[in-house]
């Protein structure tokens, strides 16, 4: 009997202490607790040390009593865009809580207010890379179609970039080579592609970020002409024949010129001085005098030079 009275007596404390506590702690405080603040997105151009990795925030607080229980036992981590709640003064990087409160209310999901937090230059810790310009080398292949071909050299909008990150891997880097899974297809006059560099290397900084690559190219068409076949310097007692005494110029030129090229502008020659037997085959020279044919060939490609003394 006397047992069960005291389970019963130490029942009865259990819940009258329960009740006081959820009667007491049901309500809201006003209460400074600690906030774990650290930074996402931190430029590449910088490490944070250890000591500011995160930074312990005072931060009030109006919340219920249990609230209050678990947020002074367990804490509060918040994450902060580095970028925006950070300022830079003589050369230091500066956090201040009263700035950012809005950030750090938008951060998360709260079940309670936040109030306030000190108004206090807080100094980051950090450590600057070194930067580096190295030229950038374009190795994108080129898949060119519908007769179109380059009128130059493909190019990007500049030749260099800076590079900031780990100084090791940068003193490492000597060049910036642009690479494609892909060939790029070229079936315009202008093609452009952009390159978003840290799709090559997220742990490093570029400036610019983007590079853009231009491709200019031209649609062609091809061309025909019988051009006669010129003998140089051929000693006056002998008697030279050619074999055929012409050939056909076969070129190309882009569509819009091609009514600008004429017979006058090639020239098929053979130099006489430098034919070494008298019964040969010889490929003759060719002079273009007009720079919008872009290549050619001949047909046929030799030329049988006969000599007669």
């Amino acid at each position: 009997m006397k047992y069960k009275r005291i389970i019963g007596f130490f029942l009865v404390v259990v819940v009258v202490a329960s009740l006081w506590f959820i009667s007491k702690y049901k309500d809201v405080y006003k209460e400074e607790v600690i906030f774990n603040v650290s930074f996402i997105n931190v430029p590449n151009s910088l490490t944070l040390d250890d000591s500011s990795k995160q930074l312990n925030v005072p931060v009030e607080i109006s919340a219920t009593g249990f609230t209050l229980i678990w947020e002074k036992i367990f804490g509060h981590r918040v994450e902060l865009g580095f970028k925006e709640n950070t300022f830079s003064r003589n050369d230091t990087l500066y956090f201040n809580p009263t700035r950012s409160i809005k950030n750090i209310k938008r951060s998360n999901t709260l079940s309670y207010e936040i109030l306030s937090a000190d108004d206090l230059d807080i100094p980051i810790e950090f450590k600057r890379f070194k930067s580096k310009k190295v030229p950038v080398i374009n190795k994108v292949a080129l898949d060119y179609t519908l007769n179109y071909l380059a009128v130059k050299e493909p190019y990007f909008q500049i030749d260099s970039v800076t590079i900031t990150g780990n100084d090791v891997r940068v003193n490492a880097l000597q060049e910036l080579v642009i690479t494609r899974d892909s060939k790029l297809l070229i079936k315009d006059s202008l093609t452009t592609l952009e390159i978003d560099l840290k799709e090559i290397d997220r742990e490093l900084d570029f400036e610019p970020p983007i590079l853009s690559l231009r491709v200019e190219a031209t649609q062609m068409t091809e061309g025909k002409i019988n051009i006669p076949v010129r003998l140089l310097n051929v000693p006056v007692n002998l008697q030279v024949k050619l074999i055929p005494d012409n050939v056909q110029v076969v070129y190309s030129t882009a569509v819009a010129n091609f009514n600008e090229i004429k017979a006058q502008d090639i020239s098929v020659f053979i130099n006489y001085d430098l034919i070494e037997q008298l019964n040969i085959a010889v490929i003759p020279a060719i002079e273009i005098s007009n720079d919008k044919i872009i290549s050619y060939r001949i047909n046929p490609k030799q030329i049988q030079v006969l000599t007669i003394k």
